[in-house]
């Protein structure tokens, strides 16, 4: 049988072991902060890869218009009654095709009008609509949209108007 002090001593140890477990445990996780003098560790490792798609097309918001198509200078477009969010970008194809780019996507489709084409301007009217009440998937498309003018554009400036309905 043991004595009373070497019960004593192996319960104080016992204890002093427990306690810098504990201690160990319960501070902050992670590698050690350095010390003075020393740089702190700089992750090299990449991120891990996305799960979304690369995109096949530039975006339309800043992109160049399709193959084949010629962007009208911005200064002869005025976007000012389009709502935000839909591309300003203009192209011809030849003397009387004018194009833009939509937004759809989802339960959504687009569409271009020519609203009105006179000596003075050519209005075109963009519109992002409804193409049924879902379930709706949560993806977003720029779709070139075409439409033929009745005379060449010449010089005449483009109006964008639009809608999302």
């Amino acid at each position: 049988m043991r004595s009373a002090p070497a019960i004593v001593t192996t319960l104080r140890l016992g204890l002093l072991a427990a306690a810098v477990l504990l201690a160990a445990g319960c501070g902050e996780s992670g590698p050690p902060e350095p010390g003075p003098g020393v740089p702190p560790t700089i992750p090299t490792a990449a991120p891990p890869p996305s799960n979304r798609p690369v995109p096949a097309e530039p975006d339309p918001l800043t992109a160049a218009p399709p193959a084949g198509a010629t962007a009208l200078p911005t200064g002869r477009v005025d976007a000012s009654a389009l709502p935000a969010g839909l591309p300003t970008l203009v192209w011809t194809r030849g003397d009387t095709v004018i194009g833009v780019y939509g937004r759809a996507g989802g339960c959504t489709d687009a569409r271009l009008a020519v609203v009105d084409q006179d000596a003075e301007r050519v209005v075109l009217r963009v519109e992002q609509f409804s193409t049924g009440p879902g379930p709706c998937t949560r993806e977003l498309v720029y779709p070139p949209l075409e439409a033929t003018l009745a005379a060449p554009l010449g010089e005449r400036p483009v109006v964008l108007t639009g809608a999302v309905v």
